[in-house]
């Protein structure tokens, strides 16, 4: 996704937050620390953050996702008619859509939550992330990246028919009141600089799995609408890359989907985006074989690095992982990445150490592609 370079490399978005992150942000939400003192403290942190992807090789940064507690809580955290709430519900892992009410699966799981749920009529009078941008895209001569949680991301965990039906009586409105909250911090986004915007959507790939597809009366009719939805935030908007990336959920080095990109690859390939940021570094994802049976000229960006395992994979690997996609990948198409942010929440069991010696595999992987291919 840069201009002039083979293999370029990128982060998925998220790296892991040290604990006195956490504190800040912890202390921010308890009330004990101003807007103004917590952007202040984390513009410090994130230089670092900015430092350690510069050195490690990364070709195009994001902040860390320092700023947010987790991947999907930052739409809550920044937009009005959001209230911390508990509710059980049936769940096929940590990361699963909350009850719809339908037969679960015996293998499924009763989960307790405790998450921002709407319970207003949203207001969007901040920025989500475009403010944060505007620093990174100042402290880097680097292209940068932003994530943003899908719509059906968004639809599927912050509504419940117990708490928001008062403010949205269906998550289906809800959704619909998401869409131009979304569109606008895309363009707010574009306007702070930023290179890439990309969209996180693990449940959209949690469909692969047929015990997930089973929740479902019509699994075909949600991933369409899935994707329906965000091509609505995205239409006709230019001057800005757009992503969308999927994986199998990473929380506690734990896969919670299985199966390849089959069932959902027709799917995919209808999003508006500019490139596709799909996993292939783990069992679970499949091949990367699926390309011949779904050729595509979209850009993607290829999950070459296992961010749940604990020892960095080695260059002459990520190499061999890379190569394989060439065979029905051109050279151009591809961005190497991690499989998955390193910490879509606070809680994820990863050191920065590990982090950045994962990440400068990868680069050292693309400078090896980069002479064979130039």
């Amino acid at each position: 996704m840069t201009d002039n370079t083979l293999f370029p490399t990128s982060v998925i978005g998220s790296l892991p937050r040290p604990k006195w992150v956490i504190d800040l942000l912890l202390q921010h939400q308890a009330g004990a620390l101003s807007d103004a003192a917590l952007d202040a403290s984390l513009d410090k942190a994130i230089a670092f953050a900015i430092g350690m992807q510069e050195g490690a090789g990364v070709d195009i940064i994001s902040d860390g996702e320092w700023r947010r507690i987790g991947y999907f809580e930052v739409f809550a955290q920044m937009v009005h008619g959001f209230e911390q709430a508990e509710y059980q519900t049936q769940a096929l892992a940590p990361d699963a859509l909350p009850d719809t009410g339908m037969a679960p699966p015996q293998q499924w799981t009763l989960q307790e939550f405790k998450q921002a749920l709407v319970v207003e009529r949203m207001t969007y009078s901040r920025p989500i992330a475009a403010q944060g941008a505007a620093f990174l895209r100042a402290n880097t001569a680097r292209q940068t990246k932003v994530a943003l949680p899908s719509p059906h991301m968004i639809g599927g965990r912050l509504w419940h028919p117990q708490y928001s039906s008062d403010a949205y009586p269906t998550r289906r409105a809800f959704i619909e009141a998401v869409i131009p909250i979304l569109r606008a911090e895309v363009i707010a986004l574009r306007a702070a600089g930023v290179d890439v915007v990309q969209f996180d959507d693990p449940w959209l790939c949690f469909f692969v799995d047929p015990a997930h597809r089973a929740r479902f009366d019509d699994p075909e009719a949600e991933i369409a609408l899935a994707i329906d939805d965000l091509n609505r935030v995205l239409e006709g908007l230019d001057g800005i890359q757009t992503a969308l990336h999927v994986c199998r959920g990473n929380r506690a080095r734990t896969v919670y989907a299985n199966g390849d990109y089959e069932p959902i690859m027709p799917h995919l390939l209808r999003a508006e985006v500019d490139q596709l940021a799909m996993e292939f570094a783990v069992s679970q994802a499949g091949d990367v074989a699926i390309f011949a049976q779904f050729p595509t000229d979209k850009a993607i960006g290829l999950g070459v690095v296992d961010v749940r395992g604990e020892i960095a994979e080695a260059p002459p690997l990520i190499v061999e992982r890379v190569e394989k996609a060439l065979r029905y990948l051109q050279p151009e198409q591809i961005t190497l990445n991690p499989d998955c942010g390193f910490a879509p929440t606070s809680t994820n069991p990863i050191t920065l150490e590990e982090a950045y010696q994962k990440l400068q595999a990868m680069s050292q992987a693309a400078e090896i592609l980069r002479e064979r291919y130039a």
